[in-house]
């Protein structure tokens, strides 16, 4: 495994393929656990996600070295426990403001929009922090961010301030989300996924609390939330087995990838948040192939925009304006080495002839 994962960061665009598994894992989640929020409330739903996602990533660290003797002395050899805690954070809260803001503006493309926000200013202070040669990367936001409007089309939603700020302060965590990531890599590398399977923990843990919490207060006043409280027949083998594959997808693959991206540093942190405006493209798809919603004609033109943007901005920044150096290199590597093994091919047979 540990030479898969070495050749894997050797291996040109990696970074990027594995980005897209990211969000295709991330959004595939998010849509099958929007089959259930009816049954249960989506912060139900989400709790429950949660918490399948990260019972495999706690398992799976170091040979579950989180539930077994000796946990404390892991952590305090991290030395990371500040940006643990930053990230629990980040998780804990993102959810239920995105779910207050989804209810008081109702249109999540206004609500995606916003929350783009925090990613977008992650990228901009990255490259206008790291190096000035990353400054060339700014021109690509222009083109992104029209595209991102287009498909997300915030002006469908409702003006509601307490809404608007709701959404901000999602994007403040998805930012800082982000941004702790990208130390915890650079800090920890390969070891970022016992980091990130502590910090899963702190938060599912956390929400699950505060949603009880929300949820008896308003059981015992005799109130039913939007949002938040469940419907009667929750607790069914449906709401269970959807809700454990969309943790799998959103809190297992999507954090394996990153753990990848950010702790093998196989992309750069801008890049990553420049990237995330090709979400709700990546919805796009989903909704299209999977149930059959054919796109508009700005759907089409918003993500041709933000897939032009990402892939200008992987450009500069990745391959750093050198034309596709890496890839040609590999490519000729890799066709040395086919045309070695056809060759010795070609020999043995010549010589099973002659026999």
């Amino acid at each position: 495994m540990a030479g898969f994962i070495g050749r894997l960061g050797r291996t040109p665009g990696a970074g990027l393929v594995i980005t897209l598994i990211v969000f295709y894992a991330l959004i595939g989640g998010d849509a099958v656990n929007g089959l259930v929020i009816d049954e249960a409330s989506p912060l139900v739903a989400a709790v429950m996600a949660g918490v399948f996602g990260t019972i495999p990533l706690v398992l799976l660290a170091e040979r579950s070295a989180l539930i077994r003797r000796g946990r404390r002395r892991l952590l305090r050899e991290l030395n990371a426990g500040t940006l643990i805690n930053r990230m629990a954070v980040s998780n804990t809260f993102v959810i239920p403001l995105t779910l207050l803001s989804l209810q008081r503006l109702e249109a999540l493309g206004t609500v995606v929009a916003l929350m783009w926000t925090g990613p977008l200013a992650v990228a901009i202070w990255k490259m206008v922090t790291d190096s000035p040669r990353r400054l060339s990367g700014l021109l690509w936001l222009p083109l992104a961010t029209p595209g991102m409007l287009l498909v997300t089309r915030p002006w469908e939603g409702h003006a509601d301030l307490l809404g608007v700020l709701f959404a901000l302060g999602a994007a403040a965590c998805y930012g800082n989300f982000l941004l702790t990531y990208d130390r915890l890599g650079e800090a920890l590398g390969d070891r970022v996924n016992v980091a990130i399977a502590e910090s899963m923990m702190r938060s599912t843990a956390a929400l699950a609390a505060l949603s009880a919490i929300v949820i008896t207060a308003s059981a015992a006043l005799g109130r039913t939330v939007p949002g938040i409280t469940p419907g009667p027949d929750w607790f069914s083998w449906r709401v269970v087995g959807l809700t454990f594959l969309s943790g799998l997808l959103t809190g297992f693959v999507a954090q394996v990838g990153q753990n990848l991206i950010f702790g093998r540093r196989l992309m750069k942190a801008a890049t990553f948040s420049v990237l995330t405006a090709v979400e709700p493209t990546v919805a796009l798809t989903l909704d299209w192939v999977v149930l059959g919603h054919s796109p508009t004609r700005l759907d089409a033109i918003g993500a041709i925009l933000v897939t032009a943007a990402g892939a200008g901005c992987f450009y500069q920044l990745e391959v750093g304006g050198k034309p596709l150096a890496p890839l040609v290199t590999w490519s000729r590597r890799r066709a040395a080495a086919v045309m070695a093994v056809l060759r010795r091919r070609d020999r043995g047979g010549k010589g099973d002839l002659s026999a």
